[in-house]
C-alpha cells in the first residue's frame, strides 16, 4: 500500500484554475447584461424620441401613440436591466470573496502538511482560531474536527 499523505491533493492544485474560469465567466456574463442594458436603453430612446416627432408633426394616429408606449416601456427595461445589473455585480462580488477566502483556506491547510511534523499541530490550531474568528458564518466542527484528524494521522 502506497502513502499517499505527503502527495498534494489535485483539488488544491485546480482551485486558481477553477477561480479565474469562474470570474472569466461573470465577467461575459456582466459584460452581456450591460451592453444589452445600453441597447434596450437606446432603442427606447430612439422609439421615445419618434413618437414624439410624430406628434409634434401632427400625427396623432394609433402608430404615434403605439411609438410612444412602446418608446417609455422599452426605457423602463432598459433601466430594470441596469438595476438588475448593479445587483448581479453586487452578488457576484461577494461570491468571488468567498471563493478567494476558501482557496486561502486551502493553501494554508496545503502549507501545513509541508512543515515539519513538530509545528503542524500548532499551524492547525492557528488555522481553526482564524476560521473561528473571521466574520464568515462558522465553520461546521466536523470539518474543523476532520482537518485535526487528517493532521494527526499525517
Amino acid at each position: 500500500m502506497s502513502d499517499t499523505s505527503n502527495q498534494p491533493n489535485k483539488n488544491y492544485d485546480k482551485t486558481p484554475e477553477q477561480l479565474e474560469k469562474y470570474r472569466n465567466l461573470n465577467v461575459t456574463h456582466l459584460s452581456w447584461s450591460f451592453w444589452s442594458s445600453l441597447v434596450s436603453l437606446f432603442a427606447g430612446l430612439v422609439a421615445l424620441l419618434s413618437g414624439v416627432y410624430l406628434v409634434m408633426q401632427g400625427n396623432t394616429g394609433l402608430s404615434s401613440q403605439l411609438t410612444v408606449i412602446g418608446g417609455v416601456l422599452t426605457e423602463f427595461i432598459g433601466a430594470g436591466f441596469f438595476i438588475l445589473y448593479s445587483k448581479n455585480v453586487k452578488q457576484l462580488n461577494i461570491f468571488y470573496e468567498r471563493l478567494i477566502k476558501h482557496q486561502d483556506v486551502l493553501y494554508a491547510i496545503s502549507l501545513t502538511r509541508e512543515a515539519p511534523e513538530a509545528h503542524r499541530a500548532d499551524l492547525i490550531k492557528a488555522i481553526i482560531g482564524k476560521l473561528l474568528t473571521t466574520n464568515e458564518p462558522p465553520t461546521p466542527p466536523d470539518v474543523l474536527k476532520a482537518i485535526l484528524e487528517s493532521n494527526n494521522r499525517g
